[in-house]
C-alpha cells in the first residue's frame, strides 16, 4: 500500500545507510517533515548535523499525510478555545499560519518541486443536522477571533448540505516531494544524512545514538520519530490513531480546487494535479490503532463514498497513517526529560504545519535563543485539569489492552486456518501466536507481546501488519517494527512452538 505522494515521489534519494561512527554537534532521529527541517535550519545557523532514518527520507507519516497546510487545527479551533482561552488560540494561530508562509518562502527561494499550491479550505456538512451546524457556528466564531477572517459561501461541493465556511489562502503541496526536496538542500548545506538505518538505542547521559551498524555521538539529540522511540512519559498522555487515505483518477473538473472538510462525515477532500493527470485525495475511516475491525472494511467505505459523489474513472492509491493526539489539545515540543534532548510529537492530524513550528522552535533552543512558544509547547508543562479527560481515557484504554488482552479468549484455531495474505492471533495448547502467511504459503510465527509495553498487537487488514493498541507501535506482517515507540521487533518463534 503505497501513497500517492510517494508514489510521486523519487523515493530512491541515494542516501546511504550509517556505517561506523559520526560525531555531530546535533544529532536527528527520524526523516519525516519534522527531522529534516530541523536538520536544515540548524545546519543553516552553521551547525554539525547527523540525521538518521529507519527507512526512506519522506516515506513514513509525513508521505502518508493530506498534503495539507493550514493555520487552523483540524479538530476545530472552537474546542481549543474552549479549554486554552484567547490568548493561546491567536498564538497557536499564528505559529501555524507563521510555519505555512515558511513553507512557501523554501518553495520559493530553494525551487522546490513539490506542487506546492495556494488554495482555500472549506469546511461543511454532509448533513445539515442541528447539533452539527451549532458547532459550524462556533467554528466560525473561534476563526473569526483567531484573525482568519473566514466567510460563509455556496458551497463547490455539490455534497455539501448549506453553505460551508471559508478560510482563505491555505496552502497544499506533495509532502514527500516536499521534504526529499528539503533533505537535498540540508545536505547541500552540510548535514549528513542517512536512509535505511534503525535506531536501536539512545543514551542521553553520553550523547549517544546508536544503530545497527554504527552510532552518532553529539552534543544534543533530536528524536523526531513521530512518537518518541523509547519509554516516555509523553506517550500516557497521547492516544494512537489511524486514518485511512485513497486516490482516485477523475474527470477534469471533478474536483474543485482546496481542502474540504466534513465534520459530520469525518471526511476530508482535495485535488491533486500532478503531471497531467488528475487525482482525487479521500481520507477518513479514524480508529483507534489496535481496534480496527476483523476485515477490510474502512478503505470500502472510502471508495464507495468517492463513488458516490465524483466520476470516478480509477482507484489508484490507498494508504494509512497514524497520528498522535495530545491529552490537552496541543503538541509536544522541546526538552524531555534530559536537557541535551529534545522531542516533537502529538500532532494530531495536523502533523505537516506543526512539524515545521517544531523545527524552529527545537533550533532555538538547541542554540539557547528565546522563542515564546518555550512554555506553551514544552513537553515538561503540566496542564492537569485540560489533560485529565484525555489522560483518563487514554490510561483507561492502555489498561484495558495491557491486562484484558491477555484475559480474552483468543480463537482456538490451527495454523492451516490461517489464509495466504492474512495475520491472526491463533491460541494453539494454551498459549497464544501471532501468526502470518505469506501470499506464497509461508508462514511467520510470532510473539504477539509488544516489546515497548508488552501489550498484545492486532492484526489490520486494510494496511497489513501488526498494530499495537497501547502506544501506537506497528510492524510488518514478519514482525518487523515499522513505527516506534518500539525498538526491536516482534520476537519470531519456531515453528514448534506452535504446534
Amino acid at each position: 500500500m503505497n501513497s500517492l505522494w510517494t508514489s510521486t515521489s523519487n523515493t530512491r534519494s541515494g542516501f546511504e545507510s550509517l556505517k561506523g561512527s559520526e560525531v555531530a554537534d546535533v544529532a536527528v532521529v527520524g526523516g519525516g517533515i519534522t527531522g529534516v527541517t530541523t536538520a536544515l535550519r540548524l545546519a543553516e545557523a552553521g551547525m554539525s548535523v547527523a540525521l538518521v532514518e529507519s527507512a526512506r527520507i519522506g516515506a513514513g507519516n509525513t508521505g502518508r499525510s493530506t498534503g495539507n497546510l493550514y493555520a487552523t487545527l483540524s479538530h476545530g479551533l472552537a474546542t481549543l478555545l474552549g479549554k486554552w482561552g484567547e490568548e493561546t488560540l491567536r498564538s497557536v494561530v499564528r505559529l501555524r499560519g507563521e510555519a505555512v508562509a515558511q513553507i512557501a518562502r523554501d518553495v520559493e527561494t530553494l525551487r522546490l518541486d513539490c506542487d506546492f499550491e495556494r488554495v482555500d479550505l472549506h469546511i461543511g456538512l454532509e448533513q445539515e443536522a442541528g447539533d452539527a451546524l451549532q458547532a459550524l457556528r462556533e467554528e466560525f466564531a473561534a476563526l473569526a477571533l483567531a484573525g482568519l477572517a473566514p466567510d460563509w459561501v455556496e458551497p463547490p461541493l455539490a455534497l455539501a448540505s448549506g453553505r460551508m465556511l471559508r478560510i482563505r489562502g491555505q496552502a497544499q503541496c506533495n509532502p514527500c516531494a516536499y521534504v526529499q526536496a528539503l533533505a537535498a538542500q540540508a545536505q547541500r548545506r552540510g548535514a549528513r544524512l542517512f536512509e535505511e538505518t534503525r535506531v536501536i538505542d539512545i543514551d542521553a547521559s553520553e550523547g549517544r545514538v546508536r544503530t545497527t551498524d554504527g552510532e552518532i555521538r553529539a552534543g544534543a539529540i533530536v528524536i523526531a520519530t513521530h512518537s518518541p522511540i523509547g519509554f516516555n512519559l509523553v506517550q500516557a498522555e497521547m492516544q494512537p490513531c489511524i486514518e485511512y487515505g485513497i486516490s482516485a483518477r477523475v474527470e477534469a473538473g471533478a474536483m474543485p480546487s482546496g481542502i474540504f472538510w466534513f465534520r459530520d462525515g469525518e471526511h476530508s477532500l482535495r485535488r491533486y494535479r500532478h503531471a497531467g493527470v488528475e487525482h482525487l485525495v479521500v481520507i477518513g475511516e479514524p480508529h483507534r490503532t489496535g481496534e480496527q475491525a476483523p476485515e477490510a472494511v474502512r478503505l470500502e467505505r472510502l471508495r464507495g463514498f468517492a463513488r458516490r459523489h465524483f466520476g470516478v474513472e480509477t482507484f489508484e492509491h490507498c494508504w494509512s497513517a497514524q497520528q498522535l493526539r495530545s491529552a490537552d489539545g496541543l503538541p509536544y515540543i522541546g526538552r524531555s526529560a534530559h536537557d541535551n534532548v529534545f522531542i516533537a510529537t502529538g500532532f494530531a492530524a495536523d502533523g505537516l504545519t506543526w512539524g515545521t513550528v517544531a523545527a524552529g522552535l527545537i533550533r532555538d533552543l538547541v542554540q539557547d535563543k528565546g522563542n515564546p512558544a518555550v512554555d506553551l509547547l514544552s513537553p515538561r508543562r503540566l496542564t492537569p485539569v485540560k489533560s485529565a479527560k484525555g489522560w483518563a481515557e487514554e490510561n483507561a484504554a492502555v489498561v484495558k489492552h495491557l491486562v484484558g488482552d491477555r484475559l480474552r479468549q483468543v480463537e482456538p484455531a490451527s495454523l492451516s486456518s490461517v489464509a495466504p495474505g492474512q495475520g491472526k492471533l491463533v491460541d494453539h495448547q494454551g498459549k497464544t501466536f501471532a501468526v502470518y502467511r505469506a501470499s506464497d504459503g509461508t508462514l511467520t510465527v510470532l510473539s504477539p507481546v509488544c516489546p515497548h509495553l508488552r501489550c498484545h498487537v492486532a492484526w489490520n487488514p486494510e494496511q497489513p501488519g501488526w498494530d499495537c493498541p497501547c502506544h501506537g507501535s506497528r510492524f510488518h506482517p514478519d514482525g518487523r517494527v515499522l513505527d516506534g515507540p518500539a525498538l526491536s521487533d516482534l520476537e519470531r518463534l519456531r515453528l514448534e512452538d506452535a504446534r
